[in-house]
């Protein structure tokens, strides 16, 4: 089965920002993207070893990450959810959880 064509595409998009994320900032020697799906629920999971970041600062402060804000719309405009994890030197892991919703005419 194949995923609609908006969640398909938020997940792309979430996925390549947090991998540009870890290349641009992170100085990491590993990262690892884990997709599952549990019922209706497809979760991504991208974690690294890099040097981490204050997560909370970040995400509350209007002058922080704005890719971590596009992500978040992204993963609430399909009706998911984004969980950041971070501290410094720590690394940082990237929870996503999107409804599954299959392209019409198919089985989910």
């Amino acid at each position: 089965d194949r995923l609609s064509h908006e969640v398909e595409v938020a997940v792309y998009r979430i996925v390549q920002e947090s991998l540009t994320n870890v290349v641009k900032h992170a100085n990491a020697s590993h990262v690892s993207v884990v997709l599952s799906c549990e019922g209706d629920k497809l979760s991504v999971v991208v974690e690294d070893d890099g040097c981490g970041f204050d997560a909370d600062a970040n995400l509350t402060n209007a002058g922080g990450r704005l890719g971590l804000f596009g992500m978040e719309e992204r993963a609430q405009l399909v009706g998911g959810s984004l969980a950041v994890e971070s501290s410094p030197g720590q690394g940082t892991s990237i929870y996503l959880r999107v409804p599954v919703q299959c392209r019409e005419g198919e089985l989910s």
